[in-house]
Order: structure tokens, then C-alpha cells, then sequence
């Protein structure tokens, strides 16, 4: 082409097609060539359904691109048309009804998704040779969505309780609770900021409620520090308690809005937490408490391994598990309240070789070889002799024979440590500024 000449540049989609721009030369050299340069994400089909002259609906062809715009990972193609020399925007990606590309939005989801910030998108996508999104788009983006997650959290626990109350025998609704904080505590030492909750239903495994609890607003605190007026927003601090109590308090609000939404829980598998429990019964004097299995576990190894301090032969990790085992096999084996009983009476004879109780013991082989008979965990085969040892064990027994309601037909609280954990890798206790200065609570959660 010599001389001047004249592009159209006009919109497939939209009327403003009277836009023009006049480049001077016999060549297209100083139109920008960006669109060369890196890799974008396209959708074929839009790009194809976008491929036709705006003018003359001849089809267009990508080595006539001149030019691309960009917003973000979306944006349009420049083509020149052979025939007419319009310049025609075709689109790579969906839009929404605002006009915002889907793939940001999209992105933004998965930021929230990955537990990542706006910075780790951007080194991402960098490292990908892929355009980056600004960050003050992915704030925007972040803030729209955070309602939106939260409506659908609401309904997907609306729809969770109504199948729960559909599948649970004569009405009796069982839920297990546990709550988890985003910095760990040590056993009695807790300070995290913030804490949440969750009720799970038994039957069918899906959150019935969560609740929130934190000490912080990272907004109010932001323009705090600046000695500025604090902005309308929607504020999260809701706790000024201490940071061990937030996990009653969320039971008992849970439960009451549980009981408001008319799925009200009567039986709960949850920790030996004392507090927890005490409210709960207050509240709701008709709610029964099942002791979880794991807690259970975990507090019979506790008081072994505290014992075993004092007494050599219980100093081998093999001889605590294996009577950790015996507790277990009492403690899961009984169908009822005195089954439990009988079966942990059982328990410190056996070890100190007397298996008059035995007998209609499963796990218990004596009966079966009495003169060959070996304890395959306990050291050289042979029963344990320490008196002081044995006084120690009765007294964990009869303190366990003391709970034996509780420990009838054991809960499980592993999908509620199990929705604990996908929370910490959501929002980890080391979290980048760029998440907790704008995320709202909601979505840490």
C-alpha cells in the first residue's frame, strides 16, 4: 500500500462502529505487534464464530490480525479484512453481562481456590509466558464473588440439612461438630485470630452449618494505622473473647440456628471439651453427647505415655500401642454400655497374665494354646510385672469404665478434622498480606 491510507475499526458485537484511526506509511510496521509475543488463553468457539468481516462478512483469517487489546487474560484480535480493509474486534473469550471477560473471573476463583494472593497469580502466569491481571482487578473480582460464595455455602447447607432429616432413623438427627483454628494451639496456649466450626451430618457426610469467629478486621485495621476514618464496609471482627472459648460459642450458635431451620441436632459426636459440652447441655437439656473415637484414642495415649514415664516397662512404643490396642478393642467391641465395662475389666488381668476373663475375649488367643500362648507385643513375650504399673492401668480403666455411656456406639469427627484440614491449605497460618489486607472473612473460611 502506498501513501495514506484509511482503517475502520469497528465492532462485531457493539454499534460503536464509527471509531476510525488513520495510520500514515506504506506499510502496517507501526501497528502493535504484541499479539506475537507470549501465549493467550482463547476459546475456540467464540474466535470462530468471530472470525467474519463486521462489513462485508467475508471470513477473516488469522495472519491478517494487526493488533490485539487486552483486559486481563481476555481480550479481542485486531483483523484486517483483504477486501474492505475494515479492521473487525473478534473476541477470544466469553463475556459476562457487564462486559468483564469470564476467564478473570474464573482466575479469581481459582486464587481463592489455590489459598494463593494476587502476587502468586501474577508469578504464575508470568512463568506461564501467559498476560497478567492487575491486581487492583483482582481485588475487585475477589469482593464481587465473596457474596456469591457465600449465598451458595448457605444453600448447599440448606439442601444438606433437609437430606438429612430424610435419612435419619425416627427423626433423631446426629451431627459431629470440631472446630479449628488458623494458628494451631499448643494445649494451653491459644491465640489465633480467628476460629471456625462446622457441624456434619451423619448420614450424609455434608456440612448442616458453619459459623466464623475472629478478633480482626483487616479493613478497620489498615485505616487505623493511618489515623483515618474508617470506611463503611462489612466488618468481620464478631469476637472479643479469648480464642479457646470461640469453639463453644460457634456450637451453641449453630445449634440454635439448626434448631430455627427446623433440623434441629439430638445427638452430637464431638471431643471431651468441657466447656463445649456444658453449654451445649445447658442450652439444650435434651442433646446427647457420643465421645469421638480418634479424641478418644488420642486421649488414651496421652495418659500411656504419661504413665510410661514413671515405669520402664512401659517405655517401648510397642507396648503402649499394644495396650492402647486392648482399650480399643474393649471400647468398639461392646454392643452395649455394660459390654464396655466388662470388656475393660478384661484389660489389665490380661496383661499381667491372668486370662480367667478371657474367654469370650476375640482378641485374646490364651484359650486357644494355653502352654505355647506369647504376647507378640509386650517384652520377650511375657506378661508385664510392675504392681505400680498395674494400680495405674486400673485406675485408667475405671476412669474409662466411668465414661462407659459416652463411649457406647463412638462418633466420628474425622470429616469435620478432614474439612479442618482442606480449610488450613485454603488459608494457611502464614498468609500473604495481598490475601488478608482485602479477603473477606468469609472466603478464608
Amino acid at each position: 500500500m502506498a501513501g495514506n491510507w484509511k482503517i475502520l475499526r469497528k465492532s462485531a458485537c457493539y454499534l460503536d462502529v464509527g471509531a476510525e484511526a488513520e495510520l500514515e506509511g506504506d506499510n502496517t510496521s507501526d501497528v502493535s505487534k504484541s499479539w506475537t509475543i507470549g501465549r493467550r488463553i482463547v476459546e475456540w468457539n467464540m474466535l470462530s464464530e468471530g472470525m467474519y468481516c463486521c462489513t462485508c462478512k467475508c471470513p477473516l483469517h488469522l495472519s491478517d490480525i494487526v493488533g490485539e487489546r487486552l483486559f486481563g487474560l481476555g481480550g479481542l484480535l485486531m483483523v484486517d479484512c483483504k477486501l474492505c480493509h475494515t479492521v473487525t474486534d473478534v473476541h477470544f473469550g466469553k463475556r459476562g453481562p457487564s462486559g468483564s471477560y469470564d476467564i478473570n473471573t474464573k482466575a479469581s476463583i481459582g486464587m481463592i481456590h489455590a489459598g494463593m494472593g494476587p502476587t502468586h497469580l501474577q508469578n504464575f502466569l508470568a512463568e506461564c509466558n501467559l498476560p497478567s491481571i492487575t491486581e487492583s482487578t483482582l481485588r475487585k473480582k475477589e469482593k464481587e464473588l465473596s457474596g456469591q460464595i457465600k449465598n451458595v455455602t448457605i444453600q448447599s447447607c440448606n439442601m444438606a440439612q433437609r437430606e438429612e432429616k430424610s435419612l435419619s432413623t425416627n427423626g433423631n438427627i446426629e451431627a459431629s461438630f470440631d472446630g479449628g483454628w488458623q494458628k494451631r494451639g499448643s494445649g494451653w496456649n491459644y491465640n489465633s485470630n480467628t476460629g471456625h466450626a462446622t457441624f456434619i451430618g451423619k448420614e450424609t457426610g455434608k456440612v448442616l452449618s458453619f459459623d466464623l469467629r475472629s478478633k480482626t478486621c483487616k479493613i478497620c485495621e489498615f485505616h487505623q494505622n493511618k489515623k483515618e476514618t474508617v470506611p463503611e464496609h462489612e466488618c468481620h471482627l464478631n469476637w472479643h473473647g479469648s480464642s479457646k472459648s470461640m469453639e463453644a460459642d460457634m456450637a451453641v450458635a449453630m445449634a440454635h440456628r439448626l434448631k430455627d431451620d427446623e433440623c434441629e441436632i439430638n445427638v452430637i459426636h464431638a471431643d471431651n471439651d468441657a466447656s463445649t459440652t456444658a453449654r451445649l447441655e445447658v442450652e439444650f437439656g435434651n442433646i446427647q453427647k457420643k465421645d469421638d473415637q480418634n479424641h478418644v484414642k488420642k486421649g488414651l495415649s496421652t495418659s500411656l505415655y504419661n504413665i510410661s514415664k514413671s515405669y520402664k516397662e512401659l517405655q517401648k512404643d510397642e507396648t503402649k500401642q499394644y495396650i492402647l490396642r486392648c482399650f480399643m478393642y474393649a471400647i468398639k467391641g461392646g454392643d452395649n454400655e455394660d459390654d464396655i465395662k466388662i470388656g475393660l475389666q478384661r484389660i489389665v488381668p490380661h496383661i499381667f497374665g491372668s486370662h480367667e476373663n478371657c474367654k469370650d475375649a476375640d482378641w485374646c488367643s490364651y484359650h486357644q494354646n494355653p502352654e505355647k500362648f506369647m504376647y507378640k507385643s509386650l517384652p520377650n513375650g511375657k506378661p508385664l510385672k510392675s504392681e505400680g504399673l498395674k494400680v495405674e492401668l486400673n485406675n485408667l480403666v475405671t476412669k474409662m469404665i466411668g465414661r462407659s455411656i459416652s463411649l457406647n456406639d463412638l462418633g466420628s469427627t474425622q470429616s469435620n478434622e478432614s474439612f479442618n484440614q482442606l480449610v488450613s491449605v485454603k488459608a494457611p497460618q502464614v498468609i500473604p498480606k495481598s490475601i488478608t489486607k482485602w479477603r473477606p472473612s468469609e472466603l478464608l473460611f
